[in-house]
């Protein structure tokens, strides 16, 4: 029990994105709606088993939770239970309702979004607090992992929008604004973040060993802010009708533009990988770094092909969800090898060394 650190909520992440992309390719996916469901429905009592147990640590020894912001590494790792909460709602409206009853679906949605929302406003505000007061760090040393703590206010655009008509009325425009709000701090945060990561590779180099996954995550923020730009100026035409077609046609302007970038940086993260690997990589829980931001990337990928019907947007859609099945199904083997049988059962367990180190 004392072993479910945040950093196991990125296995729900990575699963939960691979069960919707399979669930919303624009493409036909053989058996892609089944592999959704089968998917989701193991993530969702995933979420809630490591919830329930995490949540029981918390309690039983809330000092060694207290303990995970002193370390550099782990308290970025904050920024993924909110991520989870938002992955495990956006499946409940686009892959739950196709078998269960709308309305629990939408309940369980708001609900989780509303948590959500209060873990990643405290995750983008406490992790970075403690970083600039208490933690010794250097550009030399930092990585990619400082993306997480500021990225779940962009995750929660999608499951914003898709809710904005669920709200009652009188609220809708503030829910909305609120989801616009988070959407910009946590694109400006972590375009500094990314601005800092890239002079770091390009002074210090690459970081050894199991550090390169983090490279991964750079094209996160950048793949869910294209797919949340687009759904909320998507609501935007329902909530704020006056203003909704000129933010629509703003989140298509800035998903085109952003989407070159994300490709660009996601080629150099497989290379630099490549490289790594060629050398050693070892294995930790990091590896589903190669999972939620490519998902997430598919995602915007596959909003702009709605909007624009370019095939550019179906081939590249395509082939991203093969490669985030193909890196799913990877870390995935490694993470069940990793775990002994009564931990898998429990997820009480640790993985290879540093389990909770991006």
């Amino acid at each position: 029990m004392q072993n479910v650190g945040p950093g196991w909520f990125t296995v729900v992440m990575g699963t939960g994105i691979l069960a919707i992309c399979a669930t919303i390719s624009p493409v036909p996916i053989p058996f892609g709606h089944l592999a959704g469901i089968l998917l989701w429905t193991l993530d969702a009592a995933l979420f809630a088993l490591m919830g329930l147990l995490w949540l029981a640590g918390i309690a039983t020894d809330p000092r060694r939770t207290i303990a995970t912001f002193q370390d550099p590494g782990t308290a970025q790792l904050w920024g993924a239970p909110p991520m989870a909460c938002f992955t495990i709602a956006v499946g409940f409206l686009k892959i739950g309702e196709q078998f269960l009853p709308a309305a629990p679906c939408i309940a369980a949605a708001q609900t989780l979004f509303i948590i959500g929302v209060a873990g990643s406003i405290f995750s983008a505000l406490a992790v970075p607090y403690v970083m600039f007061t208490q933690h010794e760090l250097s550009e030399e040393h930092m990585a990619g992992n400082w993306l997480l703590s500021v990225v779940p206010p962009i995750v929660a655009s999608v499951p914003a929008a898709l809710l904005s008509t669920s709200w009652p009325a009188s609220v809708r425009g503030d829910v909305l604004g609120l989801a616009y709000a988070l959407l910009g701090a946590g694109i400006i945060l972590a375009g500094a973040i990314i601005v800092l990561f890239y002079s770091r590779l390009a002074y210090y180099k690459v970081p050894e060993g199991a550090l390169v996954t983090t490279t991964w995550l750079v094209v996160g923020p950048l793949g869910q802010s294209i797919a949340g730009m687009i759904a909320l100026g998507g609501a935007a035409k329902t909530v704020w009708p006056e203003f909704g077609q000129g933010l629509a046609l703003c989140g298509l302007f800035y998903g085109v533009l952003v989407w070159g970038f994300a490709m660009y940086w996601l080629a150099m993260a497989i290379a630099l990988t490549i490289r790594a690997a060629r050398k050693r990589l070892p294995f930790n829980l990091g590896w589903w770094a190669f999972t939620f931001p490519v998902g997430v990337l598919t995602a915007g990928t596959d909003a702009l092909y709605a909007q624009t019907h370019a095939h550019i947007f179906a081939i590249a859609s395509v082939a991203l969800l093969a490669l985030l099945a193909t890196m799913w199904s990877l870390v995935a083997v490694r993470t069940a090898r990793g775990v002994s049988l009564v931990d898998a059962w429990l997820l009480t367990g640790a993985a290879t060394p540093a389990p909770e180190h991006s």
